[in-house]
């Protein structure tokens, strides 16, 4: 196994809370087409995001270098003179056109322009941490992203958005590749590390007479940096269209197109992705059933990462935020050099 040289991580923030953003972004509200866009549990901060950078170098201490993307924004407790820390502004990698931009999808669509980035690098959202040791073969091996190609069907409901740009997604997938010839590529699809479940979705499925979709994991991503740049190649005039909307739109496609291109055109090493973390989603589930998974996930030893999703219908937030927070504390109670002293 080749150990790739650099692997570098991103994390994506934004104080959803700060005056001056609220104010800027309610100067383009007239622009957004959908309330779904609008909801503040897009842009709320869960106040946990030294947490994230604590889980890190406790558990990801080979990690290059940490490229946190914000607005303008810088954490107040933020150590910038760390040499791992690269805090990068939007105006610095996006380009002027789509900016301001209120929208994940632009920044995530133009990671690939962040500069001094690595070719190989791990996308982080604000909401995961690394809660017990991980290697960078879990993420990259012999230069190539870990990954599970496994085949899904997203059933589209009018009230939730991401459901229409997962099939925005597959739709460009199917405009360049074929899946009958894809999937003659047995390991690569039909690997037993996927287990006798998705293998026998992915034959069910491979009878579609294209890309029926493909299962998505609410955790980190390993991208290859030159990925971005063919698709960005191929398909400029759909992209472009996306960065110009300052708002998530339902015409969008998301950093889940890069990973659909990884995985059709093979560049990626089958692994048991989908056991790697947890997700909880204290909007699917009563929450002290959550915060008890929630407890049970962070102090085990069977996942390497949790992911502690947001949801638009959360009750007594700020109760539970500080609930959560408290077991991050207890989990992650001591400072990392990402940190100032005082």
């Amino acid at each position: 196994m080749t150990k790739v040289s650099k692997i570098d991580l991103v994390i994506t923030w934004v104080d959803g809370s700060d005056p001056q953003w609220q104010e800027e972004k309610n100067k383009y509200s007239k622009e957004i087409k959908n309330k779904e866009s609008n909801n503040s549990a897009r842009y709320r901060d869960w106040d946990n995001l030294k947490y994230v950078f604590r889980s890190i170098e406790k558990n990801m201490p080979w990690i290059n270098n940490i490229f946190l993307v914000t607005c303008g924004q810088v954490p107040s407790w933020l150590n910038i003179n760390n040499p791992k820390v690269k805090l990068v502004f939007h105006e610095q990698f996006i380009p002027k056109e789509y900016l301001p931009t209120f929208s994940s999808h632009v920044i995530e669509l133009n990671l690939h322009r962040i500069e001094g980035l690595s070719e190989n690098f791990i996308y982080f959202n604000d909401d995961i941490f690394a809660i017990n040791p991980l290697e960078e073969k879990d993420f990259f091996i012999n230069g190539l992203p870990c990954d599970s190609g496994i085949l899904n069907i997203h059933c589209p409901k009018k009230s939730l958005m991401i459901h229409t740009i997962a099939n925005n997604d597959t739709g460009i997938i199917n405009e360049h590749f074929d899946i009958k010839s894809n999937l003659k590529r047995r390991k690569y699809w039909f690997n037993f590390k996927y287990g006798a479940k998705n293998i026998l979705q992915n034959i069910i499925l491979s009878n579609c007479p294209r890309f029926p979709g493909f299962k998505q994991f609410h955790m980190s991503n390993s991208f290859l940096k030159s990925t971005f740049e063919e698709i960005w190649s191929e398909e400029y005039d759909t992209l472009n269209s996306v960065c110009l909307h300052k708002f998530r739109n339902v015409l969008d496609v998301n950093q889940w197109v890069v990973r659909e291109w990884q995985l059709v055109s093979n560049r990626f090493v089958p692994t048991k992705k989908y056991k790697i973390g947890q997700m909880i989603d204290f909007e699917k589930m009563e929450v002290n059933k959550s915060l008890a998974l929630c407890k049970k996930t962070l102090f085990s030893k069977k996942y390497k990462l949790i992911c502690i999703n947001d949801g638009d219908t959360i009750e007594n937030f700020e109760v539970l935020s500080k609930k959560v927070n408290l077991l991050l504390e207890k989990k992650f109670p001591n400072r990392s050099s990402f940190e100032k002293n005082n």
